[in-house]
């Protein structure tokens, strides 16, 4: 991207923060506003522009800490469990990088115990520059290096130039189910260099009998008002009247070449004519219009172990929730040649 290559060469123009704790953003405020409103042209409302401005930083943190939308909750307390295990298969001298950070509660769990035995750097990056802030803020007191970056998943070529090898790269709070498997994985295993590890959790479709119930179950989940609140944002915050919005939400099962996987489909029905302002200009809708929002795919954990061993990756360790529907990962990539 010609914006973030800018911006990278002019990183003192956009560190921010005393010394230890510093900011480069790859990407601008006024980039992602203009991409919203080409996207909402185009009837798709991707999921990373549900977290950007004051009001995206304010509906997830509502949402991550609402107690009928529990799934931020649940992988925080598995990492929590999980932590002293992991601590022991990370060698000393890693450092940290993480890829839709959040509000880096769970980062902080592992620099506290990483900063025990050394001294990492610590990445948090999301696509927020005010998510980014909240995770440094989070670890302020945390004696490590610093260094927020702001971009998108898809600039992990870029932001490879910020970080400093070796490192344990996390996509935690269920990030990893937000992306095309085959395009997540590739893209990890083509920037992790030998001795770097890779961190993820999942929020899984349990092996069931009854697969129905487990997916009703789910969908009750993801239709919360919280969430639905949550999704519905960004259009609202655009001046879209909230009597004019339906949020629809299916779980569905997909085939792949796994297997059939469970993926939720996400659209917003307007339901009369109307006109929004977002970034450079005005947005028509007719009644009857579909706004295409983004996907979570739910796997089971045997699926997940499929899709490392096809991508190249080697399992050092899974950790399974006690009710078994989350799960926390520990890998490495092996070489395209290399045997399983």
């Amino acid at each position: 991207m010609k914006h973030s290559e800018w911006n990278a060469r002019n990183v003192s123009n956009n560190e921010r923060g005393r010394k230890g704790m510093r900011k480069i953003e790859l990407i601008k405020e006024e980039e992602l506003e203009e991409r919203f409103y080409n996207s909402l042209k185009e009837h798709k409302l991707p999921d990373y522009f549900l977290y950007l401005g004051a009001p995206g930083v304010k509906n997830w943190v509502t949402l991550d800490r609402s107690e009928k939308f529990t799934v931020a909750a649940q992988l925080t307390e598995l990492l929590r469990e999980s932590m002293p295990f992991i601590g022991r298969l990370i060698p000393p001298g890693m450092n940290v990088v993480s890829l839709g950070v959040g509000s880096g509660e769970k980062e902080r769990i592992i620099l506290d115990e990483l900063s025990r035995r050394s001294d990492p750097f610590y990445f948090p990056v999301d696509i927020s520059s005010q998510m980014v802030d909240i995770a440094l803020e989070t670890v302020r007191d945390i004696p490590v290096e610093k260094l927020g970056l702001v971009g998108f998943f898809e600039d992990m070529p870029l932001l490879k130039r910020f970080w400093r090898a070796p490192v344990i790269l996390c996509m935690l709070g269920n990030n990893f189910c937000n992306y095309e498997p085959d395009h997540v994985l590739k893209a990890v295993h083509e920037n992790l260099d030998g001795e770097d590890l890779f961190l993820f959790d999942c929020h899984l479709f349990p092996n069931a009998v009854d697969k129905e119930s487990i997916r009703k179950k789910i969908e009750a989940i993801y239709r919360s008002k919280e969430n639905v609140s949550f999704n519905v944002g960004p259009l609202l915050r655009c001046g879209m009247d909230p009597e004019n919005v339906a949020f629809q939400l299916d779980l569905l099962p997909t085939q792949t070449l796994i297997g059939a996987v469970y993926r939720t489909h996400k659209r917003v029905n307007i339901r009369k004519d109307t006109t929004i302002n977002c970034g450079s200009g005005t947005v028509n809708f007719k009644a009857g219009d579909t706004i295409q929002l983004g996907f979570t795919y739910k796997y089971t954990a045997g699926q997940i172990e499929a899709l490392l061993r096809q991508y190249n990756f080697t399992v050092l360790r899974m950790f399974l929730s006690s009710d078994r529907s989350n799960l926390l990962v520990l890998a490495r990539k092996h070489g395209l040649n290399e045997e399983d």
